[in-house]
């Protein structure tokens, strides 16, 4: 019986070891076909990468055209304890080297006389960020030398830093300028422009002035228009300004002859030369001048520099970036504001070489990208100012 057990195990097992590799050899084919199925679909269908070329293109906007390189602007807004007291500081650093960027000086509506709201100017300029400019006479005349766009609109006194762009650089230099009249027969000095004239002195007036030469007293006057001298009147009074010329206006008593007859062309100069992408604006006293805090403790346009106020500067680095910087003042729980020499010491920790002061106290502003981003220290509200120094981008 035993043995008729084990034959017939031995029969069942050999049938079923026959069964069973049938159905190991079709689990292995399918899975063998499974694999081949999906690593030709990934040979056929994946996107193989291309080759980089060794130099990366210029990146590209949306519209498929190269993008410009990061314009050199820099603003930053820091919150400091500055000897205990809370100040905030608004720093713009702009960089000459991009001809996208310009820096130049702004009068309150293209004028040497009035007022205008800075984010009035620059509305009207389309630049990018200002900063308040120095400081102005009873009227808005500026106290100083302005240039904008190598045209004078006021002569400098020699006394004070004045801010420069020319052939693409800034700097801060004490300048004496020499105004003159170019004529047929040479040059002719002249004393002043857009100013009120003293007894004996000789001044332009252009149309920046006014409708007209504002003059109360005896004077010799040339009309010119379109860069001839159209007449010369004798007044009393004022003379109307052409809107296509100037006036030279000889304030009583006229020191010898007159050079100029009428048809003569004349033409305003002045050194030191600038074409018509040069700048100058006539700042206040000294801050840093090479690396050293020079200000003092008396100014004659802001007078005692040992209170904290809201100060306004202008500076220049080492590699001549522009640093227009900004601190609020008069306001205890949120900026008292610095004197004088801690403004000193703020514009060397932020690598200022060279540096000017601005007007300050409820003047000081700035505003970027359309935003007053300082709290001024009247009830946070814009003063209306004579002028300021704006930065454009141009396209």
């Amino acid at each position: 019986m035993k043995n008729l057990l084990k034959k017939v195990s031995r029969i069942v097992s050999s049938k079923r070891n026959k069964l069973v590799k049938p159905v190991i050899i079709i689990i292995l084919a399918a899975v063998a076909v499974s694999f081949i199925i999906f690593y030709a679909g990934h040979f056929l269908f994946e996107k193989v990468p291309e080759k980089q070329p060794d130099t990366v293109p210029p990146a590209t906007t949306h519209e498929g055209k190269p993008e410009m390189k990061p314009l050199p602007l820099k603003y930053t807004h820091n919150t400091e304890y500055i000897n205990g007291y809370k100040q905030q500081v608004h720093v713009l650093e702009v960089g000459l080297s991009d001809p996208r960027i310009e820096v130049k000086p702004i009068l309150s509506f293209d004028k040497v006389f009035g007022f205008e709201k800075l984010s009035e100017m620059v509305k009207r300029s389309g630049a990018y960020a200002a900063i308040n400019s120095g400081f102005y006479h009873k009227y808005g005349q500026p106290s100083g030398m302005v240039v904008i766009d190598g045209k004078m609109f006021s002569n400098s006194t020699g006394k004070y830093p004045v801010f420069v762009i020319k052939d693409g650089k800034a700097g801060l230099h004490e300048i004496q300028t020499k105004l003159w009249i170019n004529f047929p027969g040479g040059k002719f000095r002249v004393d002043n422009i857009n100013a009120e004239g003293k007894k004996g002195e000789v001044v332009v007036f252009t149309p920046e002035y006014g409708s007209s030469n504002k003059v109360v007293s005896e004077n010799t006057t040339v009309v010119v228009r379109n860069g001839l001298a159209e007449q010369i009147v004798k007044a009393k009074g004022e003379t109307g300004i052409p809107k296509d010329g100037m006036l030279i206006t000889f304030f009583s008593p006229v020191k010898g002859d007159i050079p100029f007859k009428t048809g003569d062309a004349l033409e305003f100069e002045f050194e030191p030369y600038m074409d018509n992408n040069s700048q100058a604006y006539e700042c206040g006293s000294w801050i840093v001048k090479d690396g050293e805090i020079v200000i003092g403790e008396w100014d004659e346009w802001v007078g005692v520099l040992t209170n904290r106020d809201p100060r306004t500067a202008i500076g220049l680095k080492d590699d001549g970036t522009v640093v227009l910087l900004v601190v609020d003042g008069r306001q205890p729980e949120f900026s008292a504001g610095l004197k004088g020499y801690e403004l000193g010491e703020l514009l060397l920790k932020y690598g200022v070489k060279n540096a000017a002061m601005l007007d300050g106290g409820a003047s000081t502003e700035m505003i970027i990208d359309g935003r007053i981003v300082n709290k001024p220290s009247f009830k946070g509200e814009e003063r209306p100012l004579a002028g300021g120094i704006i930065v454009k981008v141009n396209k």
